[in-house]
């Protein structure tokens, strides 16, 4: 039977921006809201979603990656900005936003795509948006979530706390009941 490895290519987050998902979770915790809160430490910003990937194609997915990155600068961003996706009313994703120099990740994601695209279970129809997932939104959750639009633009009006970008890395994804474990399993320096 053919193993395949559940995979994303994403930035990871240096403490700074950790300690601001977390912070944003407690704010919103201390409201009475609920949701499937993420750990703040497993918190990164997704580049592009692979999904299942036969185990003997990964050699092939990191080569394509690596050609990603040759010649992409390092660069910064910021985390800045709140909202939801994919409307107020029926929030299913509650998100940090991601600003500072958005060139420079949308080249890196249009090079991802262009180079490693080919290995995702189906190619991406939504425009990019860049951001970090503090929650996701459950039905049964729906009914604690009064007021959040105003309390996400309290979230937002926070000073953004700005972050480099040096690498992209590989991630396996594997789900567990308690929550989901990622495994770095390659990292591409820029520049």
């Amino acid at each position: 039977m053919r193993e395949e490895w559940r995979l994303f290519a994403a930035l990871s987050l240096p403490e700074s921006v950790r300690e601001r998902v977390a912070a944003a979770i407690a704010y919103l915790q201390a409201r009475g809201y609920r949701a499937k809160w993420v750990d703040p430490a497993s918190s990164h910003l997704t580049v592009r979603f692979f999904g299942s990937v036969a185990t003997e194609a990964v050699p092939n997915l990191v080569a394509a990656l690596q050609a990603s990155v040759r010649g992409v600068q390092p660069f910064l961003l910021r985390v800045a900005g709140a909202g939801v996706f994919p409307h107020p009313e029926r929030p299913r994703v509650l998100w940090l936003g991601v600003d500072g120099h958005l060139p420079a990740l949308l080249e890196l994601v249009e090079r991802v795509e262009l180079h490693a695209g080919n290995f995702a279970e189906a190619s991406e129809t939504r425009r990019f948006h860049p951001h970090i997932t503090p929650a996701r939104v459950r039905p049964e959750d729906l009914g604690t979530l009064r007021g959040l639009p105003q309390e996400l633009q309290r979230l937002g009006r926070l000073p953004p706390v700005a972050f480099p970008v040096e690498r992209l890395t590989l991630y396996r994804s594997e789900l567990f009941r308690s929550g989901p474990r990622y495994t770095v399993i390659e990292e591409f320096p820029l520049g």
